[in-house]
């Protein structure tokens, strides 16, 4: 018996047992479940106005009833579909995307455990500079030094002390802060007799340098706020100085070398 979707038109032929009270069928063009013995009420009706008016309808897509046990032609609401395969087909295929993704997943996680330095290879541009940025926090190449002077010089409470003073250069294209430089003394044969660290930043007077004792000597010359005030943010091109004291100096200093040790980059805004 043929029957008519009566959503969309598209008519079908099904065997006539499946045609009791009851019965439903789902089009397998735009999904609709209606009943089927409605439907072939109203297929009737048309027929019959078909032939008064001797008019002939559109020709329709006809489509097939699966041949086969009746019982699975019959859906989740008693409704006859041919769609259910393709509802199936398309779990089975979000199921294999899903596990493509885990899989992949997996690989790349182990890739990163086992050969990290190769995934960095692959990272985006702006997180490579990130890392490249990391890397180069204490990068004192293009700091440079200048103006550098020593110098003995008594003082009333602590007798003999040797200065080493000059400026520390920021030729980086970014700002720096915090540069430190260390201070070594050699006697003739080169050996290191001495050696000291010391932040840039802060510095006293030759008058200071001639009446403090040691302890303020220290002090004034670890001053956080003045080292604060002038060792940080340094722009390019711009300087800050820095001074050395070593007090009791050795004897038989012969030489000395100054060089910059550390210089940090500014905490992101």
């Amino acid at each position: 018996m043929h029957i008519t979707c009566p959503n969309c038109s598209t008519k079908f032929s099904l065997p006539d047992e499946m045609f009791k009270d009851g019965a439903k069928a789902r089009c397998t063009v735009c999904d609709e479940v209606f009943p089927l013995i409605e439907t072939s009420e109203h297929n009737v009706a048309a027929e019959l106005q078909e032939e008064i008016t001797l008019s002939e309808p559109p020709a329709m897509e006809e489509v097939e009833a699966p041949e086969g046990n009746l019982d699975s032609l019959i859906g989740d609401e008693d409704a006859f579909g041919l769609g259910e395969k393709k509802k199936k087909k398309s779990g089975n295929g979000c199921l294999i995307f899903f596990l493509i993704i885990l899989l992949l997943g997996g690989a790349g996680a182990g890739a990163w455990y086992l050969a990290p330095d190769l995934v960095k290879s692959f990272l985006p541009l702006e997180e490579k500079k990130q890392s490249v940025s990391a890397t180069s926090e204490n990068d004192v190449s293009r700091i440079s030094l200048k103006n550098i002077s020593q110098y003995y010089i008594t003082n009333e409470k602590i007798g003999q002390i040797f200065v080493i003073e000059g400026d520390a250069e920021n030729r980086f294209s970014v700002p720096k802060e915090l540069i430190t430089v260390e201070a070594t003394l050699y006697d003739a044969n080169n050996a290191v007799l001495a050696s000291k660290k010391q932040l840039a930043g802060s510095s006293v007077s030759l008058f200071q340098l001639q009446v403090l004792a040691k302890d303020e000597l220290a002090e004034a010359l670890d001053n956080k706020v003045e080292i604060l005030a002038n060792n940080t943010n340094i722009m390019p091109t711009k300087t800050v100085h820095f001074m050395v004291v070593f007090y009791d100096p050795p004897k038989g200093v012969a030489e000395f070398g100054v060089k910059v040790v550390e210089a940090k980059n500014p905490p992101a805004q």
